[in-house]
């Protein structure tokens, strides 16, 4: 995958607050999207884990149960398939879920070493049909604010993240592309070759990069 999509996971989450300009009420997405990245800020910098190689194991499964929780990789799978989703069963969709979450923790995990405590600002948040929004942020690397927009939607009473736009480029649209160059939904049988292509393709990634994390940084996993 594209260097600049590896370095938006690691940045979306792994980031200091600068503050907030406008007001979040309680359980809103700006409310919800903070509470999550500061879990995982809380983790990185725990005296338990900093600095303590015996312990980045342990840590790494603190960090992915928090990512978890405040990320719907679900609909972050869905829509990155797009269309051909709906032609997938519902074993291979559990199947995609899996894959599709590891690379995303894997590539995070192994750039996890990069954080030099950016932070970001809080500005907007905006409901859209009262279970979608969009929450504006900017990224203040000290040079330049880069605009940073999270994506979210309300499942059973949660606002979690879907996508995030960071330069003009959507995590969603960018794996939508590169997934779409690889299913051919010409017939069944083109659809069903396809789909192992892209299966065995994200076996191969996953397995690679549990064997040398630091794949994810060598080549920008592309």
């Amino acid at each position: 995958m594209k260097k600049s999509l590896s370095i938006i996971i690691v940045m979306l989450l792994m980031l200091s607050f600068a503050g907030i300009c406008s007001a979040a009420v309680e359980n809103s997405p700006m409310v919800r999207l903070q509470a999550g990245i500061q879990g995982v800020i809380e983790i990185l910098n725990s005296p338990q884990y900093k600095g303590n190689p015996a312990m980045i194991e342990e840590k790494k499964t603190k960090i992915r149960e928090t990512i978890k929780d405040f990320f719907n990789f679900e609909e972050l799978s869905k829509r990155s398939v797009g269309r051909p989703w709906l032609q997938f069963t519902p074993d291979e969709k559990e199947r995609f879920i899996n894959l599709f979450t590891n690379l995303l923790e894997r590539t995070y995990l192994a750039r996890i070493e990069e954080y030099s405590g950016e932070k970001v600002a809080f500005d907007k948040e905006t409901i859209i049909k009262g279970k979608y929004a969009q929450v504006d942020t900017r990224l203040l690397t000290g040079k330049q604010d880069i605009p940073v927009y999270y994506r979210m939607k309300l499942t059973d009473g949660e606002w979690d993240v879907y996508d995030v736009k960071i330069e003009g480029v959507s995590l969603v649209k960018n794996y939508r592309t590169q997934f779409a160059g690889i299913l051919d939904t010409t017939n069944d049988k083109t659809f069903a070759s396809s789909k192992k292509e892209l299966f065995d393709r994200l076996e191969k990634k996953c397995k690679e990069l549990k064997e040398n994390p630091k794949a994810a940084i060598e080549d920008g996993t592309k």
